[in-house]
């Protein structure tokens, strides 16, 4: 059977069956070109997204946790931590929340998720952000080229980092955790070659960071970019807090002295 790739439309062989959420059969195509793995015509992701944030789901804290050091050090050296950011699909706000707590100017955006941590710093189509962060989010999409340029169109961003897990080579086997298959939320998995065919495509560069991935049009050193994405950059962490005010305490006070005011029409300032 051949399925048409949703990266390069080049034609795909199936790789696999499976089910998904216990009973529906999905069948599951591997482009030889760019290296996708994906769902063909996933007919079951309004069932799968009932509840957008899914019960299997258990290492939601523990990456958040993870994420909020590692993106401190990231865009606290390797861009302006003065700017300000957007967390893209960015699920309940937690994300946008503890990223506000540390310091940064971050914003939230997700059609899909009620926002219920970072409420007041919604994403305003007419700001401009130095990076998007996609977070656990890229698996979940059936047009990811179309969704990253979505990004790019929406923020007027210069870079997008995000995570994903990449496999290498042949469709790794049924087993693999990462198919998600009782939960069927994720649809397409990348290898490396998938995501540099992807930024490519943008007219942008691509830099791997193990499960951590940078696509941009500025020019970023991919040495310390790895080495922050990676376990070894963490005791960088309270270095950069140093230089960071955190808004946990401003933030409440200009949602307290304004709770009708929209979040973009005054900047809150950092605490002292």
């Amino acid at each position: 059977m051949i399925f048409t790739c949703p990266l390069c439309t080049n034609g795909a062989n199936e790789a696999f069956t499976a089910k998904v959420l216990a009973s529906q059969k999905a069948h599951y195509g591997y482009c030889q070109r760019c290296g996708l793995l994906f769902a063909n015509k996933p007919d079951w992701l309004e069932n799968a997204y009932r509840h957008p944030i899914a019960q299997t789901d258990t290492g939601i804290l523990r990456r958040n946790i993870i994420n909020t050091l590692r993106f401190t050090s990231i865009l606290g050296l390797l861009f302006n931590r003065r700017a300000s950011f957007l967390d893209y699909a960015g699920g309940c706000g937690l994300f946008t929340r503890m990223m506000r707590d540390i310091g940064f100017d971050f914003y939230w955006h997700d059609k899909f998720c009620e926002n219920n941590l970072a409420r007041g710093f919604e994403h305003h189509f007419d700001k401009k952000y130095s990076a998007v962060t996609v977070l656990e989010a890229l698996e979940h999409i059936p047009d990811p080229l179309r969704f990253m340029k979505t990004i790019l169109d929406d923020t007027g961003c210069d870079s997008i980092i995000f995570s994903t897990t990449v496999f290498s080579g042949k469709p790794p086997p049924l087993d693999w955790q990462y198919y998600a298959f009782e939960s069927g939320q994720h649809i397409c998995f990348y290898q490396t070659k998938t995501l540099a065919y992807l930024a490519k495509s943008m007219n942008m560069n691509y830099i791997y960071g193990g499960d951590l991935h940078l696509i941009t049009k500025i020019s970023i050193s991919s040495f310390w970019f790895r080495l922050l994405s990676s376990r070894w950059g963490l005791p960088i962490f309270p270095i950069v807090l140093l230089l960071l005010k955190s808004r946990t305490q401003s933030d409440f006070l200009l949602l307290r002295d304004n709770p009708s005011t929209p979040n973009n029409q005054k900047k809150p300032t950092s605490e002292s």
